[in-house]
């Protein structure tokens, strides 16, 4: 862009400021874009041979399929047998300790791009980030006292997951796209010769600095190459979030109640203005995103 720019100084240009939530939202899109390359292949393949070693029981297709693995049918099982994988016992271990798949599939989960690796006595662990460990530590789940008290974790760690940067930025919005993490593409070409975007670098100095380690950690585990986050790369990113599409509808089910069971959930919702804000709200069934789409719950 700086080359083009360079070589038509005329060339007419638009500014647009890469701030905390344009570049996180363009980092999002470039983990996804990677690591759905890798969970349609190597890592279903390895979640196979971990569930055939395990003799675990065929996978139901009735359960609904969060986040962007509803996209295609590799991603539907992908996703399907990692929550089957994540229900089995620690003490299943020996059987799959040598295996190489497991132990694959083990460094993917435990990777601090998720959040803290939590076991809890089971084979494979669950990342929790400032906002899992928020809702372990807060009594009464509201949007304010959540995102206030996910900040504040990320504030006093050294965590550099998504959400955990999301947290850091204490954006609501950032947190419910990051955890929820959906592909939505709404591309429309223009006629004529458009203005040229030219990318302003404005993302806090705290974010850039733990989002460079999570781009270091995320490219050695998979080989990728998500550049720096530095305002060299400002475009990039920009360029990324513009990609990402419209956030709007994301919706993500954090936790639920035990007694009677009731799911929690954030999603993104726009008023007249296409201002972005967060509805939570409490529900007996899981909401993906497809279904928020089509109309969020009356009450």
């Amino acid at each position: 862009m700086q080359d083009f720019l360079a070589r038509n100084p005329s060339h007419p240009t638009e500014e647009r400021i890469v701030d905390d939530r344009m570049f996180l939202l363009g980092l999002d899109e470039l983990y996804r874009t990677g690591i759905k390359v890798h969970e349609r292949a190597e890592l279903l393949v390895a979640a196979r041979e971990v569930a055939s070693a395990l003799g675990l029981p065929p996978v139901s297709a009735d359960a609904p399929v969060e986040g962007y693995y509803g996209d295609n049918a590799e991603l539907r099982e992908y996703f399907r047998l990692l929550r089957a994988l994540q229900k089995v016992d620690v003490s299943a271990r020996p059987r799959v300790a040598s295996v190489r798949d497991f132990q694959r599939l083990s460094q993917v989960t435990a990777s601090p791009i998720f959040g803290e690796a939590s076991f809890g006595g089971m084979l494979f662990p669950v990342g929790k980030d400032p906002l899992a460990r928020a809702m372990d530590s807060v009594g009464q789940w509201t949007l304010p006292a959540l995102t206030d008290a996910a900040h504040k974790i990320a504030t006093e760690s050294d965590d550099y997951s998504l959400v955990g940067l999301a947290s850091l930025a204490r954006d609501p919005v950032l947190m419910t796209a990051l955890r929820e993490s959906v592909v939505v593409y709404a591309a429309a070409p223009t006629m004529g010769v458009g203005t040229m975007p030219v990318y302003t670098w404005r993302v806090s100095d705290e974010v850039a600095k733990r989002a460079a380690r999570f781009v270091s950690t995320f490219n050695a585990l998979f080989a990728e190459e998500i550049p720096a986050p530095t305002a060299e790369n400002a475009d990039f990113f920009g360029a990324a979030a513009i990609k990402r599409g419209d956030i709007s509808g994301n919706c993500v089910r954090l936790g639920q109640s035990q007694s009677p069971v009731k799911y929690y959930h954030w999603a993104i919702a726009t008023n007249a203005d296409k201002q972005f804000s967060v509805h939570e709200f409490w529900s007996e069934e899981v909401w993906t995103t497809e279904r928020y789409r089509q109309g969020p719950p009356t009450a």
